[in-house]
């Protein structure tokens, strides 16, 4: 009995040695190391997807207004990158964040609302990248704004001047360069120029 449990010991014991020798062999651990390191790099590098880049009512790809921010910082869509910034809003500073995909100078700065638990409350969309499904984005001419988006009403507002689409939840912040100054406070949705361009949208 006790020379059986002596060649059991002494054949665990040998088990254990080859399989350590066999893992230093095999290299297991370096692979999975280089593994996860690999795919933490396909992650930053990824190609944001199409979906991402799309506007619409009360939401641009994945992020929604209403969201809770904790919510939104932590879905980060693939190939995006994110980051804190600070706006001052009618002289108070208020923290914003600036979502963009990871080769570009520009995204969508997110605003929030705080009362007291922070949740997403405009998303102003600064990439020409972005359109609506009719294709309406940074760029676009009043024009086509109108075909597809009926303004309710043009007003100048912190953003600058704004044209609002009240039925479709956005509202398109007009290049004003080429308007006569004197009477941009003057104009209806019915008399602003068909070729302003529009150059920044916001979802809210």
């Amino acid at each position: 009995m006790i020379r059986n449990i002596i060649y059991a010991i002494l054949l665990g014991v040998g088990m254990a040695a080859c399989l350590s020798q066999r893992e230093e062999e095999t290299g297991i651990e370096a692979d999975q190391s280089a593994a996860l390191t690999e795919t933490e790099s396909l992650i930053e590098n990824a190609t944001p997807a199409p979906s991402t880049f799309v506007i619409q009512k009360d939401r641009v790809g994945s992020i929604k207004i209403g969201e809770p921010i904790d919510s939104m910082r932590n879905q980060v869509p693939a190939g995006y990158t994110i980051a804190d910034t600070v706006l001052t809003l009618e002289g108070t500073p208020a923290t914003a964040y600036l979502l963009k995909p990871a080769n570009e100078a520009k995204g969508l700065l997110i605003e929030q609302a705080c009362n007291p638990d922070c949740n997403v409350w405009r998303i102003n969309v600064q990439n020409s990248s972005y359109k609506t499904p009719k294709g309406i984005g940074i760029g676009s001419k009043y024009s086509e704004v109108m075909r597809y988006h009926p303004i309710s009403t043009v007003t100048l507002a912190d953003g600058g001047f704004v044209a609002v689409s009240n039925e479709s939840g956005l509202s398109f912040v007009l290049d004003t360069s080429q308007l006569p100054q004197n009477r941009i406070s003057k104009f209806t949705p019915e008399t602003v120029p068909a070729n302003t361009l529009v150059k920044r949208v916001l979802v809210y």
